[in-house]
Parts: structure tokens; sequence; C-alpha cells
């Protein structure tokens, strides 16, 4: 039997108002291992970012059930780094709300900081720092939990194009090297592609997965070379005919 990082098992949620009642996601199911990277995309409003509070336990799902071996990370789409705190502070800021021991939680910011090239700038504060390198502090402030299971709810989606493709870059580094396992939520399917052992497509509210995509790539290296792939194009058509409504080509 497959040992799941992350399940949903049959996942449905129905939200109830005085005049009507709108069912947003329905009888979805999926499993992640460990280090699997999944990316989910469907039409806008279908109901992906709600997927990813029922996961984290934000929202408690109408029917169906979460399990995590352990509580999840969070990254939102915007860093909302602390502008009056320095990198390092924001960082440790998990930590320091969780009570952890701050000798041991700074020793292991400080080495991801160093590692993931933001040492020199541990003393700075938010507004000295490009938009890539702010995201890349808004990771190591997720990773500061230690957290196995990380949810990606559009992180590049602020930045600009040319910057987006190589924040992926770092962050899909980052994260493989520190074999975590990733949901990413995104419009952009060259992204998730581009990123993705599997990608999972969603239909129109209520959500329904439609189709999951086991990505084989014969390219190998970071997600702007798997882009050059002969098979990407065919992944990326399929994908587009699926979705229900235009979906931003990112």
């Amino acid at each position: 039997m497959t040992a799941f990082q992350v399940e949903l098992d049959h996942i449905s949620m129905t939200y109830q108002s005085p005049s009507e009642e709108t069912e947003a996601i329905s009888d979805v199911s999926l499993g992640l291992t460990q280090g699997e990277f999944v990316s989910i995309v469907g039409p806008s409003g279908c109901g992906k970012s709600t997927l990813l509070d029922i996961i984290c336990g934000l929202v408690k799902p109408t029917r169906g059930s979460v399990r995590l071996q352990r509580p999840a990370g969070y990254m939102l789409q915007r860093d909302y780094l602390l502008e009056w705190r320095t990198i390092r502070q924001n960082c440790l800021l998990g930590p320091e709300l969780q009570k952890h021991n701050m000798k041991e939680a700074r020793t292991y910011v400080d080495h991801l900081l160093e590692t993931y090239g933001l040492a020199e700038f541990a003393d700075h504060y938010p507004r000295q720092l490009s938009g890539g390198m702010r995201q890349r502090a808004a990771l190591i402030r997720t990773l500061a939990l230690k957290p196995d299971v990380l949810l990606l709810d559009e992180p590049f989606s602020a930045l600009d194009y040319q910057t987006r493709l190589a924040v992926v870059d770092e962050v899909w580094t980052i994260l493989r090297k520190e074999n975590k396992t990733v949901i990413l939520v995104t419009h952009d399917i060259a992204e998730a592609i581009s990123m993705s052992d599997r990608v999972v497509v969603l239909s129109a509210r209520p959500a329904r997965v439609k189709v999951i995509y086991q990505v084989r790539l014969s390219t190998a290296g970071l997600p702007l070379q798997r882009r050059q792939d002969e098979n990407f194009r065919k992944y990326f058509d399929a994908i587009w005919k699926e979705l229900d409504i235009y979906v931003s080509l990112g």
C-alpha cells in the first residue's frame, strides 16, 4: 500500500447562504508521496485556492477528509514580509510565534540564507531586496518551520515575466534539494508542466478532477530548460483543451 504524505479523500465543499447553496468542490480525491511535486490548474474561481485552505486546515470540508503526516507550510501570492523586520527576523517569525528553540531556529535559518544566496542580505529590510529575492526570503520563512509539505498559491503571480522565470527556477531548485512534497496552484500551464511530476486539471465550479497528467519530459535540468522538451507542447495543448475557459499562457 502506497504511503501518502498528503491524501485527500472525497473532498466536497458547499457554501450556505440565507438564499442559496453553492457547491464549490465536488468529490476530489488525490494522494501525494514524499518529494512529489503536483500542480493544480483550472478555470478562475473553480475552487483551487479553497482546496489549499482545506488541506492546511483553514477551512473544514463539507464532506470528506484530509490526511497529513505533519502540518503543511503555506506560501501565498504576495510575500507578506514585514517591512520593519530584517530578512532574518522575517524568516524567524514562524519559530517565534510557535515558541521554538530560537537558538536552533536561528542556526537553521542562517543555514538556509547561506545556502540560497541571501546571507549577505540577512540584516537588510524587505524594501532593499528585489521582487525575486523577496520571494526567496518568503520561501525560507516557510521552510524555517521545517514542513514536509508545502502549499504554494500562485506564489509567482506578482512578479514580472522575466523575474518570474528566474524565480521559478530558484524555488524549484530549493524545493527539490530539500525533498519537499509540494502542491502548487497556478493559472500558468507552462509553469505547471515545467515544475511538476503531475498536473491535476480541475473542472469549472463545482471543481472536480477532470484528468491528471503524469509529466514525462526527457529534458533534464531546470524548469526553463524543460520548456524546450519536444513533448512539452503536447502536454500544453492537451491541458489547454481540458480547461473550460481561458487560462493565462504565462
